[in-house]
């Protein structure tokens, strides 16, 4: 009996043609050619507009066959126009795994998918696909661009820049939109001065292009222009008055400009209405003219829409697995029989841990102000170097880090961790961080709490220098913001509050089982007397004696223009102790807003010194 049961993907094929095919089994290429100008008829309705013959026409080509490229494309795009992306990204992954004819079409159906799921901000996701196009289509300037617009996405920055300038190469001619994704590369990557050069190559060459207006008013905002950025948002402003992205920015522009009301003002009408990053915006600025509650009410719009109209959840299982694999691993037992790395010559990484918003950030401007100091802005973590010590400490044998770090105690393996730091070291000067007066390096990667035992092979020595602040304030602080956290906890206080046990839980342990140079830094007294703490840090460090800024300096915060700007340099301020026990303010205001945190966080308020007086 015929199965004529469609597909649940919801392709329209009966599910026997469609994702339960066989694929084994379907027609060879002798037996397609038969239906080729059934194909063609199929592809030139849908070019003409005719969607409902040239899907029934495509439908049928492929109930009979269903690796015919021709119509499973014509499906595929007709798919893509009724806005359906699941559907779509079925018929696109089925595309690229055809064998085809030539490299050449292999690889557009590679690029194809690549570049559908960058539409969606999978960049993770099209990296495999970008990939295999750039290596079946090498010569072609779009593979190149696509690649890197993912490498760039994925903080990949460095080889983002590579495939850029490759394919500018071989357009042979200036591009606005490769140029000005260029330009937003440098950016991530702290070249502004660059960055500013090329954006306007790119702007001069497409002018129509608001996403460029946009990022060049950040680099703009970013090396302390912020009238010149304002400027720019308003012309483009004028031009796509309904364009949301540059009414953000301009909205974010004021906000920096302490102008709160104008925020609100840009941003007004029902919550609702509105998407996460302006909530956040919005939100801002009522926190700062001190209307808690339409504060909160702004926050806890973008963390709902984020759960329930975007589906993001926490997720912290793998997480909760890699923590249980390096308590396991990293013992004080463990560690002893593994060999160091030689001390170096050159700088002298300085690591700082710090949940996010305890004020890593701060510290990194702070002392990236003193002669010799460089700020490695994240650009060169330690966890990448994970996938290279895996694959030396395995050596041709299946192992997962960390416990294949047990090899290197054995032979040629005492060598690795020597290996890595060169390549630590290495990564930096590529990245530009190591010039030739620095001294120190400020290494301030969001995850280095995960990778003390490995910067204890490292580097022995290294300083660790630990961002402490009241827990609800980072609760509050985190509320207040719409980036992505690991594991996705910055979807609810709740869940922020379960991640931050899970990360102090970790450095627990590390300073447990290895004996760190570890310094513990509080966020309060670094806002109101950072002078004190500065010198405390200089001589735990064992720096030589530098000029310390003037408390006056300090408190201005002043932006210093430099070779390489860190991206966290853009909303740079004024020192200022507003957000030292804010908490309170607002527990006082809404009980109920802290009342499942407080449980979760209780037992880390009182061991960091922060009792129920505080």
């Amino acid at each position: 009996m015929l199965n004529t049961e469609l597909c649940a993907c919801g392709s329209g094929l009966r599910g026997i043609r469609c994702c339960g095919a066989d694929f084994t089994a379907v027609p060879d290429a002798t037996s397609l050619e038969i239906l080729n100008p059934k194909a063609v008829e199929a592809t030139n309705l849908f070019n003409e507009k005719n969607f409902r013959d040239a899907e029934a026409l495509a439908l049928k080509i492929l109930d009979i066959a269903p690796n015919q490229r021709a119509a499973l494309r014509v499906l595929f795009e007709i798919r893509r126009a009724e806005n359906k992306p699941g559907v779509a990204e079925v018929l696109a992954r089925r595309l690229a795994s055809i064998p085809a004819e030539s490299n050449a079409v292999a690889a557009a159906a590679q690029l194809h998918l690549a570049q559908m799921l960058v539409a969606q901000s999978r960049h993770a996701d099209a990296e495999p696909a970008a990939q295999a196009a750039v290596k079946l289509s090498p010569r072609d300037a779009n593979t190149h661009h696509v690649m890197g617009v993912v490498l760039t996405e994925t903080g990949q920055v460095h080889a983002g820049e590579r495939h850029y300038r490759t394919a500018m190469r071989l357009l042979g001619r200036d591009d606005g939109t490769v140029l000005a994704n260029l330009a937003w590369n440098l950016k991530l990557q702290g070249r502004l001065d660059e960055a500013a050069g090329i954006y306007e190559q790119a702007l001069a060459n497409r002018p129509d292009n608001p996403r460029g207006i946009g990022g060049f008013a950040q680099v703009e905002a970013g090396r302390g222009r912020l009238p010149q950025a304002m400027v720019l948002l308003d012309q483009a402003l004028a031009t796509w008055p309904n364009d949301r992205t540059l009414r953000l920015l301009r909205a974010l522009a004021d906000l920096q400009d302490e102008q709160f009301d104008a925020v609100i003002a840009r941003l007004n009408g029902p919550l609702e209405g509105l998407m996460p990053p302006e909530l956040a915006a919005r939100g801002q600025a009522a926190q700062r003219l001190g209307h808690i509650t339409d504060a909160v009410a702004a926050f806890a719009t973008a963390k709902q829409m984020q759960r329930e109209r975007y589906g993001q959840r926490y997720e912290p299982a793998a997480f909760l697995q890699k923590a249980e694999a390096c308590k396991a691993f990293f013992t004080a037992d463990q560690m002893l029989n593994l060999p160091r790395a030689a001390s170096g010559d050159g700088p002298q990484p300085v690591f700082l841990l710090g949940f996010a918003r305890s004020g890593t950030s701060l510290l990194e401007q702070m002392l990236a102000k003193l002669p010799g100091f460089a700020a490695a802005d994240g650009l060169a973590p330690v966890s990448a170097l994970v996938s290279m010590a895996t694959k030396l400490a395995a050596n041709g044998a299946g192992a997962d880090y960390p416990q294949v770090l047990a090899n290197i105690a054995v032979g040629d393996g005492q060598m690795i961790p020597s290996q890595l730091r060169e390549q630590y070291m290495a990564n930096l000067s590529i990245a530009g961080v190591i010039q030739p007066d620095t001294k120190f390096i400020i290494d301030r990667a969001p995850d280095n709490h995960w990778h003390l035992g490995l910067i204890k092979l490292l580097f022995p020595d290294a300083p660790v220098i630990h961002l402490l602040r009241h827990p609800l304030d980072i609760m509050l602080s985190n509320f207040g913001q719409d980036r992505r956290l690991e594991a996705n906890c910055g979807v609810s206080m709740v869940a922020t509050a379960r991640h931050y046990d899970v990360s102090m839980s970790m450095i627990k342990h590390y300073r447990g089982q290895l004996a760190l140079r570890y310094l513990p830094v509080r966020y309060e007294p670094l806002v109101s007397d950072p002078l004190a703490v500065l010198q405390n840090i200089v001589k735990f460090i064992g720096a030589a004696p530098v000029k310390l800024p003037s408390k006056a300096a300090l408190r201005i915060n002043a932006f210093q223009p430099s070779p390489r700007i860190p991206a966290h340099v853009a909303v740079q301020q004024p020192l200022h102790e507003r957000g030292a026990y804010r908490y309170r303010a607002y527990e006082a205001a809404l009980p109920q807003l802290f009342n499942e945190v407080r449980p979760i966080l209780e037992g880390w308020i009182e061991a960091l010194g922060y009792g129920a007086s505080v």
